[in-house]
């Protein structure tokens, strides 16, 4: 980004509504993002920590047998394995927004402690490259990995085979109905335990579709513990409550600030 361009950007979404709301709305939850922007830069998801990892040195290698690129999780020898399609520069910039949304002050965060995952069964749906899964695989019984990305399939199973017995990869989409290329949750999981899950939906604005094909899951209290995307669509937190206020779940709501205004991240709870 040219330093012009960023100047502007801090302008427009850094010192105008940052003036403006302190003067009109001193007690404006977003303040504290305008401010961030004057002080470091804009960006589409603004992590008020996100200065901390721009420095952050990330090594990509390449597994000699299979030809795809891979990262080590901090402190961690377990591999996340990405596209070939990628290259080195994309992979480190993916990799470091997979982590500043997984951190622990961030509202994408998708759980407070791994411990939660102990003895469940993860449904991860957008799995995407798996990163939440390769996080608790240790501590889960089972990963449902729901994933139609071609270019991302090569990829899980080869991040996922130290522990190929327990994941299994969907390739369909998860939605209301059922066909060669969709598949609801109640229907997969007609022939699969129903017990102690954790779904975790993150699928680009499709999470009430794939909602509306879970209704039996819900129905029965006490087995479904989740953690669903709402900044998708403009209704989702109205759309997405209300199917989990049906069922009496109990739930947080994670908010922050996301394309330049302060909205509903993610809802986490159970059933």
């Amino acid at each position: 980004m040219s330093k012009f361009v960023q100047g502007f950007k801090k302008i427009i979404y850094g010192y105008i509504p940052f003036y403006y709301a302190k003067t009109f709305n001193p007690h404006s939850a977003s303040l504290p993002y305008y401010k961030y922007v004057i002080d470091y830069h804009n960006a589409h998801h603004l992590f008020l920590f996100r200065h901390e990892y721009e420095d952050m040195e990330v090594y990509v290698e390449v597994d000699q047998e299979s030809g795809l690129p891979y990262v080590f999780l901090p402190d961690s020898q377990k591999k996340l394995f990405f596209s070939k399609r990628m290259t080195h520069e994309a992979i480190k910039k993916l990799y470091i927004t997979l982590l500043m949304e997984q951190d622990p002050r961030s509202p994408h965060r998708y759980f407070d402690q791994i411990e939660e995952f102990k003895g469940k069964t993860l449904l991860d749906v957008g799995a995407a490259e798996g990163i939440l899964s390769l996080m608790a695989i240790e501590q889960v019984n089972h990963v449902y990995l729901f994933e139609c990305a071609e270019d991302w399939i090569d990829a899980l199973t080869k991040t996922f085979e130290p522990w190929k017995e327990k994941i299994t990869i969907v390739r369909k989409y998860v939605s209301d109905k059922n066909d060669d290329n969709h598949v609801t949750l109640d229907t997969f999981f007609k022939d699969h335990p129903q017990q102690n899950l954790f779904l975790k939906m993150d699928i680009e604005g499709m999470e009430r579709l794939a909602l509306a094909g879970c209704r039996q899951l819900f129905a029965t209290p006490g087995n479904v513990c989740f953690a669903i995307c709402t900044y998708h669509r403009k209704d989702d937190l109205s759309v997405i409550s209300s199917f989990l206020n049906t069922f009496h779940c109990k739930y947080t709501n994670q908010t922050g600030f996301f394309a330049h205004r302060l909205k509903s991240i993610l809802l986490r709870g159970f059933n």
